[in-house]
């Protein structure tokens, strides 16, 4: 049964606010453990463009639903997505730990610093997790699916879309030492509504998220 649904986001949006941190060149020769934590989400709807509360609410995109779920029984980039980070992390020689936590929000304090200096601290104060042996975190998080644009009522276009965004955390202090995101868009070539397989949605869908991979560990294979 599909788990999703209705993830709608105005990828746009979203991307225009994210920081960007990039990562030093002797980063792999700190000597450090990393934890690692996957927060991939299921397959689902985004959206672009502009859109009223309204207009939000009438293209809530549930016809997508049974193309999804037939695409999702293909192409599941989580262990795409975790061996990508894996063989990245070994290839550098870096020690690291995936971690099995329960990242949720509700349940964390939120970081206030008092530091002068012109670091940029994570939101949420994780220092705690410097108990299970580690260093640093490093904080993968993917969205894949159908992004839909939209003008008003108007659709003006489907893609195959997926994004990652990649933080690393030095819990010493909270500061934030990498963040980045990749976001890849390819655009459905024929029509997306073509059951049972639904062949050029999931080639659209498989391609973005082969693209968003590869951009991403590039940015961190320094």
């Amino acid at each position: 049964m599909l788990k999703v649904f209705k993830v709608l986001v105005i990828v746009v949006f979203i991307s225009s606010c994210a920081t960007k941190i990039p990562l030093t060149s002797n980063y792999y020769s700190n000597n450090k453990t990393v934890g690692v934590l996957f927060l991939i989400e299921d397959i689902g709807v985004y959206k672009a463009g502009a859109q009223g509360l309204l207009e939000m609410a009438l293209t809530s995109g549930d016809r997508f639903k049974e193309a999804l779920y037939s695409v999702d029984l293909k192409v599941n980039p989580k262990d795409d997505i975790k061996n990508a980070y894996r063989q990245l992390l070994n290839s550098k020689g870096k020690s690291f730990k995936e971690l099995d936590f329960n990242y949720d929000t509700s349940k964390l304090t939120k970081f206030k610093s008092q530091s002068s200096s012109k670091k940029k601290f994570y939101k949420y104060d994780l220092r705690f997790l410097k108990e299970q042996g580690i260093d640093e975190l490093l904080i993968v998080r993917a969205k894949y699916g159908i992004l839909v644009s939209y003008y008003g009522f108007i659709e003006t276009g489907k893609d195959g879309n997926c994004r990652i965004d990649s933080s690393i955390i030095n819990l010493s202090d909270n500061s934030i030492i990498y963040s980045d995101f990749s976001n890849s868009t390819i655009k459905i070539q024929g029509k997306w509504k073509t059951p049972p397989k639904y062949e050029a949605l999931t080639s659209s869908i498989s391609s973005a998220i082969k693209n968003a991979i590869y951009t991403e560990k590039n940015k961190l294979n320094k």
